[in-house]
């Protein structure tokens, strides 16, 4: 297939029974646009031309189709169905109407308004229950499927505005029915939120996603990057020594025993991590309930309205009537006590620490960090032999 093949595609055309309505995402595999079968909406994921023309790009495309296919939780979302239509790959799947948590941090970070802690526990509690679905589930004959996602970072974790969270992106999921195996010497992902085996390069399973689960717990808590570097190979090398500042030293009220739930996530050797991301919920709710803090749906849905206000689906008209979303008080992770509180407007200040995600990053120039990179390795990793925790 040459690239003269691969038709454009821009808003009112046509793939199948969909017309493309609006662009959601770009990124470097594949761009997203809201679309619409009738009165349905859901967005549509494309592979880009330059991919359409590597054979292993479009076998991942449908291996996702394929796996996600098999997943059926309410913290996954949802593959509705995959095409091939005059050289274009796509994949019809459930509209999110929400933001990531990469937005959502950035959205905190410029508006100097803190993130609770029961937001963020329970964030990643739901995000976990998705991902032990999908650790869990077997093939139609009843065989595990291994899955394993690769991906789990703040890009790929959706935010509804009703307060429900999605994990998505099985791009580079490993499963096995993949069809695509990766190669020695390959690495498939984020730096930033690998594993130290999958740097290595070594054999992963659902650990790996546990590990990258912990970095998200720790970014959304403190409001900076868990895993520094300039290149992917200083922040690979900083996720093989175990090299990151401990949450404490980054807010000075961080409780003690969050901070031991994030070390074991973050635990170099795999054995020492929360052997299941069921086991790591159970740490989460002993958390809430010795805080007394109140988590859940209704909570994170009262902070993306301060957040964001009242937000309509994009194919809503200006005039159609948004509805309305009761805000209650929720609980200030900077409080003095589990009873203190403030509205969901969240307009206490708040100033972030060096180092936070919208110091270091421009958001222009996240799309590096975000799209899925398959990067060959030029120099050995050295693994520590006693990796450092925290600084």
């Amino acid at each position: 297939m040459t690239s003269d093949e691969v038709s454009q595609v821009s808003v009112g055309q046509r793939l199948g029974t969909y017309e493309l309505v609006k662009p959601l995402a770009q990124g470097g595999m594949a761009d997203v646009f809201l679309a619409k079968d009738g009165e349905q909406h859901v967005a549509l994921k494309i592979l880009n031309a330059q991919r359409s023309m590597d054979r292993e790009s479009c076998a991942l495309f449908l291996d996702e189709a394929r796996v996600v296919g098999l997943l059926s939780h309410k913290n996954v979302a949802s593959v509705l169905g995959a095409e091939v239509v005059g050289g274009l790959h796509y994949l019809a799947m459930e509209y999110v109407h929400g933001a990531d948590l990469r937005e959502i941090l950035l959205a905190a970070s410029h508006g100097n308004q803190p993130i609770p802690f029961a937001m963020s526990l329970s964030i990643v509690a739901q995000a976990a229950a998705g991902l032990d679905h999908a650790h869990r589930r077997c093939d139609l004959e009843g065989k595990p499927l291994r899955l394993v996602h690769r991906d789990v970072s703040l890009s790929n974790i959706m935010v509804g505005h009703d307060g429900v969270v999605k994990v998505v992106d099985f791009g580079i999921a490993r499963s096995t029915i993949s069809t695509v195996h990766t190669s020695p010497g390959i690495v498939r992902g984020k730096a930033s939120y690998m594993s130290p085996e999958q740097c290595m390069g070594d054999k992963v399973d659902h650990l790996t996603d546990v590990f990258a689960l912990g970095i998200v717990l720790y970014e959304l808590t403190t409001g900076a990057r868990c895993f520094h570097g300039k290149t992917d190979f200083e922040r690979m090398l900083s996720v093989v020594r175990g090299d990151f500042i401990s949450p404490s030293d980054l807010v000075s009220d961080y409780p003690i025993e969050l901070e031991q739930v994030v070390r074991t996530a973050l635990a170099a050797d795999p054995a020492m991590r929360y052997p299941s991301c069921a086991a790591m919920i159970e740490a989460l709710e002993r958390v809430m309930a010795g805080r007394g803090w109140t988590g859940g749906v209704d909570t994170i849905r009262n902070v993306m309205h301060g957040l964001f206000g009242d937000v309509r689906e994009p194919w809503r008209t200006a005039d159609e009537e948004v509805p309305c979303t009761e805000v209650h008080d929720v609980i200030s992770p900077e409080a003095g006590s589990a009873s203190a509180t403030v509205t969901a407007k969240l307009t206490r200040p708040r100033r972030f620490p060096r180092g936070t995600i919208s110091e270091i990053y421009d958001p222009k120039d996240w799309r590096a960090d975000v799209d899925e990179a398959a990067t060959r390795g030029h120099r050995r990793i050295r693994r520590a032999s006693s990796p450092r925790l925290a600084a």
